[in-house]
């Protein structure tokens, strides 16, 4: 029996002419066992079971219940996106909500549908730029120009222009930006034609004539120098400002090679005194100079001269501070380098110029001449005034960190002047005092180099005279402590570490101490203590999404299942709560993942598969979701279609994953394609030959093409290969198949 397309539209007609109380009326669901007798095909039972959801889904939207309507559209999306634009109403209400990570992967997968309107298309363009999938903003912009005049779209075409050329630069389509610009240059010209009125084109503008900065960038990227000449000229008759005047026609002398007209202009900018531009200016007088120089040592003295004539004149300009000691440094003038970061470190902190002054540094040390104790303080003071910053070296980078890691000399020299700096507050004779940092910080940051060379003695050393110096960031020089240890596998040393610190005052209720010690409980086998301190944590997480996660994640990994679902289920709803928070979706997706295995367990299979349909809700791309739920199915014999599609899809995205190639292979199975279920069963195999649940599927699957003895020797494999306790139910099954096989 086929459903008519008269029954499928009464749902839409009828609908918008509902009462405006809707508070009492529902749309009855399709009970599953009524579809299954109904005779439709599988791909007619989606088609209407997305039109209920749909139906529903408006009605929910009425009675301003956005999240519960924005759940049914999403799932009537992924029954049968045909049946209506979906993607009309869902990527704007997802929006609204300001889930907005959902509306861009909807609005992703929408975006060769040419039923979108062009509003919806507007949005999809602003949430692809929020999430800087700049290319896909791009394709939405285009899409809407492409279109005949949109009498839906109250927005003038001279400013979807605009938009389109500014974000097409963002995407480094150039090409594109610049005939964008055109467009939009062409419509000013002729306001009346463009439909542009005073409004828009002061909208257009704007106060700063910013659009025509973005169309010079356009314009010099593409060559087209007249036409950039030309945006210049008109963002200053909207914002007079001589300074970046000269500066932009500089850079685009540059740009054209002529160095020595850009020369003057930039003069004008650095005889205003000007810091807008920062460090640009004094980074495009070296570029000048090494076009008008073939020479570069003679281009570069040339430079530094220069730069140290500006700072005669502007001794507070840290920009051109900073410039020149990277030059310094460049032509190792280590000297130079040092004395201007010493001057302007403390001034305006920048990690580029912790970074070149530890090359600075570094520099002065070789085998031969070991670094003198001076320098040594205030390389400890760098590391200091860096962890103190980020409790890590990650900002420094690896290479640079390793250089000294490596120099057993140089960490013995660092141990030595760190410990009198702290323990007898001596600082060796003739140090520059600019960089010093306080004690706790200059322990605790070679405490921190200590414990990555893992020498624990004298990390220990010093992350005890950080903790001395200032108790009441105690908790921060453990945590650092007892991380590392935990990195390096020393579990028991880091109990100890996390238990001492919950011994001082100020740390005793810090959750994110509870949190680590849980993990190294779990890790040194000390199940019940791991969550004990796991609860601690999540009682005074303060909506610390990580925190939060801890308590159920340890009950589920100790094997507490029935209380493990439960405290998923209310971190689920805190998570759902927290939609601000990006970290929030993430481990909410994994929640979900979890509570569907954890109800499997517990022979609850509807709910398993109800956590997965939301996981794939929230995006219906998860190659995770879409294996599990697509196995599931299979295993139920249910919506195999769609068991094969999504497992498909899956393994589309991870090839190499043999529990994805096992799900693709037993869904071929249901539906009985056995060759097709062999090649991937097959597959699977060879990705992972420890898996008895593939052995299992194999068996079946020979014997279906009639190799009985194949079928038993995959059966004897899994039953070798399954664990008795976890796979009791199918254990049995194979011990009959192998009688019955006799």
């Amino acid at each position: 029996m086929r459903i008519p397309a008269s029954f499928i539209a009464i749902l839409y007609i009828t609908l918008p002419a509902l009462a405006e109380d809707v508070s009492d009326f529902d749309i009855p669901l399709n009970q599953p066992e009524l579809l299954e007798r109904s005779g439709l095909s599988e791909i007619d039972k989606d088609r209407l079971h997305a039109t209920t959801l749909f139906a529903q889904a408006r009605l929910e939207q009425r009675r301003r219940q956005f999240a519960d309507a924005l759940k049914l559209y999403q799932r009537a999306w992924r029954y049968d996106r045909s049946v209506v634009s979906i993607s009309n109403e869902l990527i704007p209400l997802a929006m609204g909500l300001k889930r907005t990570q959902e509306a861009a992967i909807y609005a992703g997968l929408e975006m060769e549908n040419n039923a979108l309107d062009s509003q919806t298309l507007m949005r999809m363009a602003i949430v692809f730029t929020r999430n800087n999938d700049f290319s896909k903003a791009v394709l939405a912009y285009q899409a809407i120009l492409d279109r005949e005049q949109d009498y839906n779209l109250s927005v003038p075409q001279a400013l979807l222009s605009a938009e389109l050329g500014r974000t097409a630069l963002l995407a480094r389509q150039y090409d594109v930006s610049a005939a964008a610009f055109d467009n939009t240059i062409t419509a000013l010209e002729a306001p009346e034609e463009a439909g542009l009125t005073p409004a828009n084109i002061t909208q257009l503008k704007g106060t700063t004539g910013a659009i025509f900065l973005v169309m010079n960038e356009a314009y010099q990227a593409t060559r087209q120098f007249a036409k950039a000449r030309r945006a210049i000229e008109e963002a200053n008759q909207i914002a007079n400002n001589p300074a970046m005047y000269a500066l932009r026609h500089a850079r685009l002398s540059v740009v054209q090679g002529n160095a020595g007209e850009a020369l003057p202009e930039l003069q004008k900018y650095i005889d205003s005194k000007s810091l807008e531009a920062k460090s640009s200016p004094y980074e495009l007088l070296i570029i000048i100079q090494r076009q008008l120089h073939k020479e570069a040592k003679q281009a570069n003295d040339l430079s530094l001269q220069q730069l140290q004539t500006i700072l005669q004149t502007q001794p507070a300009n840290y920009y051109a501070g900073y410039t020149l000691a990277t030059l310094a440094l460049e032509m190792e003038k280590t000297d130079v380098a040092l004395q201007h970061l010493r001057k302007y470190l403390p001034i305006q902190p920048m990690v580029n110029g912790y970074k070149n002054a530890i090359d600075a540094i570094l520099a002065q040390h070789t085998s031969d001449t070991p670094l003198a104790d001076p320098l040594a303080m205030e390389l400890s003071w760098i590391l200091g005034t860096v962890y103190s910053r980020s409790r890590s070296f990650a900002s420094l980078e690896p290479q640079r960190i390793e250089r000294i890691l490596s120099d057993k000399m140089l960490l013995g020299k660092l141990a030595e002047v760190t410990h009198h700096y702290i323990a007898n507050d001596q600082v060796p004779e003739n140090t520059p005092a600019n960089l010093k940092t306080f004690t706790s910080y200059t322990a605790s940051g070679v405490a921190l180099l200590f414990a990555l060379a893992k020498d624990w003695e004298q990390a220990e050393r010093f992350f005890k005279l950080a903790i001395a110096e200032a108790p009441q960031q105690s908790g921060n020089f453990y945590e650092s402590w007892g991380v590392r240890q935990l990195m390096s596998e020393q579990h028991e040393a880091a109990i100890k570490t996390f238990e001492e610190a919950l011994q001082h005052e100020h740390v005793r209720n810090k959750p994110s101490i509870h949190f680590l010690l849980s993990g190294a409980y779990l890790l040194n086998n000390e199940d019940q203590k791991a969550v004990t301190s796991a609860k601690f944590a999540a009682e005074h997480a303060n909506n610390n999404v990580r925190l939060l996660s801890r308590y159920p994640w340890m009950l589920y990994h100790t094997g507490q299942s029935e209380l493990a679902e439960q405290q998923y289920r209310i971190l689920v709803n805190k998570l759902d709560n927290l939609q601000g928070d990006p970290a929030a979706a993430s481990v909410a997706r994994e929640s979900r993942l979890i509570l569907s295995n954890l109800c499997q367990q517990l022979g609850r299979q509807a709910e398993a598969i109800e956590w997965l349909e939301q996981v794939l809700d929230r995006d219906p791309e998860d190659a995770g979701a879409l294996n599990d739920l697509g196995y599931l199915w299979a295993e139920r014999n249910e919506h195999l279609l769609r068991a094969e599609q999504m497992t498909r899809k899956a393994v589309a995205a991870e090839p190499e994953n043999s529990a994805y190639r096992d799900s693709l292979g037993w869904a071929y199975f249901r539906l009985g394609k056995y060759e097709k279920a062999k090649t991937e069963l097959e597959a699977a195999r060879k990705l992972n030959e420890q898996d008895g649940v593939v052995y299992d599927h194999l068996g079946d699957t020979y014997l279906k093409l009639g190799d009985k003895q194949e079928a038993r020797n995959m059966w004897q494999r899994a039953l070798e290969l399954l664990n008795e306790d976890q796979h009791t139910k199918q254990i049995q099954s194979i011990r009959q198949k192998l009688g019955e096989s006799e």
